[in-house]
């Protein structure tokens, strides 16, 4: 996320392409010299769908939410500048906008969601010599922070407000910079890049914060990770952050791994909708076996289509993108996977609501309220058996139910059958859940992949 990156990766793919770098943003490829395949899992769930908010209140659309089949919701909300402005000078509640960030998880709480609460915007005091409230902590300040965030989980975990699941930081893993939503822990000329700095403040925090309540589930800042580390590489020193982390013995004081993953509508050099393998999955997962640490909970905490240009292409494209990438969080055995952003298009137009007009969905939105409906509590069971290579599609299960989805990058259609119990209850849908007509015959269906997404459901 944000805008430092594009120039980033605008430049990265560029070079690559044996191209000069221009002002336009652009995904990063460089991961794909490096092949990490996911770990498959067949463990089921109640619900991976979640989606970031700016607000959790009924002006930025959470009625819609609520009819979406979301179970998670991430905001990006408590600043501890806000809270403690002067060191050791108590903790300010009544601050106005803590005030409407309590309201908000009040109402969250109420409807039953699961909320992801970021925690970041450090004071100035916290982080001297940096003059950049999303900059490293002062070590000296650790055990101030410590503090408050055992404060904040004493206040927020309790009821009314019910908060779990706690996010420290978003995004460290970016570059220093001027004061910002994300991180900014990261530093070039450090072979980690500053994650052992964050693992080392992370031992002291989150004890303090279990402390007070050893039910919430701790995440680390949502990693950027825009490509892996190659060895001699110090250009490459960004991927390697998560690594530093787990150098300073901090990996078993998180409960849950958080990282970003974002692809750009058309981008040349990969499919119209993105890549099938996240390679970031089984990179972190690599990297915990290597520290020797049991596998871990994961949430993609930020991902979306990203458009350029707003056109209807795109837009539709986005939602084309919606079954995937949540057929694919439960093929790599994702917690959960959060689309940034529901209610406004600060990156790349991304909202599944019109923003000045929150009663007005967009494709996007139907087509995930259509996924959630079939897909949350079901099963990974595996990819459609003897489905054609130039096709993509997984099999799930509910009970006795099979749901299939399935669709193609090719730009022609895939043609497949799939088994049919004789006397079985058939629904064929399309991407935003409008009925097609389907009929078994002779103990088959027969199916037409194309580049929306489709899916059937199938009662004996």
């Amino acid at each position: 996320m944000r805008i430092y990156r594009l120039a980033l990766t605008a430049s990265i793919i560029l070079l690559a392409l044996g191209m000069a770098p221009t002002a336009a943003p652009a995904q990063n490829t460089a991961a794909t010299t490096q092949l990490f395949l996911p770990l498959v899992s067949t463990s089921a769930t109640d619900s991976i769908f979640g989606i970031e908010m700016a607000r959790l209140d009924a002006a930025n659309g959470l009625g819609l939410v609520t009819t979406s089949g979301t179970v998670w919701v991430r905001r990006n909300a408590l600043r501890w500048r806000d809270i403690e402005p002067v060191r050791g000078g108590g903790y300010t509640w009544d601050n106005p906008q803590v005030q409407v960030i309590e309201q908000e998880l009040i109402r969250a709480n109420e409807l039953g969601l699961r909320v992801i609460l970021i925690v970041r915007g450090s004071p100035t005091w916290a982080v001297a010599p940096y003059d950049s409230g999303c900059a490293p902590i002062n070590p000296a300040a650790y055990a101030d922070f410590a503090r408050f965030m055992a404060a904040l989980v004493q206040r927020y975990s309790a009821q009314p407000y019910g908060v779990r699941y706690w996010e420290i930081g978003n995004e460290p893993d970016a570059p220093i910079s001027p004061d910002n939503v994300y991180g900014c822990w990261g530093q070039q000329d450090d072979p980690y890049y500053g994650g052992q700095a964050y693992g080392e403040m992370i031992k002291v925090v989150v004890p303090a914060m279990k402390a007070v309540n050893p039910a919430i589930k701790i995440l680390n800042g949502g990693l950027l990770l825009d490509h892996p580390y190659i060895e001699g590489d110090p250009s490459t020193n960004a991927g390697r952050f998560f690594e530093g982390i787990l150098t300073t013995s901090a990996g078993r004081y998180l409960d849950i791994i958080s990282f970003h993953t974002y692809f750009y509508y058309n981008l040349p050099g990969q499919p119209t909708h993105g890549p099938s393998i996240d390679w970031r999955v089984a990179y972190l997962r690599d990297l915990l076996r290597r520290y020797q640490l049991p596998e871990m909970p994961m949430i993609r905490s930020e991902t979306a289509l990203l458009c350029y240009d707003v056109t209807p292409e795109c837009r539709w494209a986005q939602a084309d993108s919606v079954g995937r990438m949540f057929a694919r969080s439960a093929r790599d055995g994702m917690l959960a996977t959060v689309w940034y952003v529901y209610d406004n298009d600060s990156f790349h137009n991304t909202a599944m609501i019109e923003p000045g007009s929150i009663w007005v969905p967009r494709p996007t939105y139907f087509a995930y309220r259509h996924a959630a409906s079939l897909l949350s509590g079901s099963r990974y069971v595996g990819p459609i058996p003897g489905l054609s290579a130039a096709a993509e599609g997984y099999l799930f299960t509910r009970g006795t139910q099979q749901i299939y989805i399935y669709w193609t990058d090719a730009t022609y259609d895939i043609d497949f059958s799939i088994p049919a119990p004789a006397g079985a209850s058939i629904e064929c849908t399309i991407r935003d859940g409008g009925p097609v007509p389907c009929a078994a015959a002779d103990g088959s269906l027969s199916l037409t992949a194309k580049t929306s997404p489709a899916f059937v459901t199938i009662n004996p």
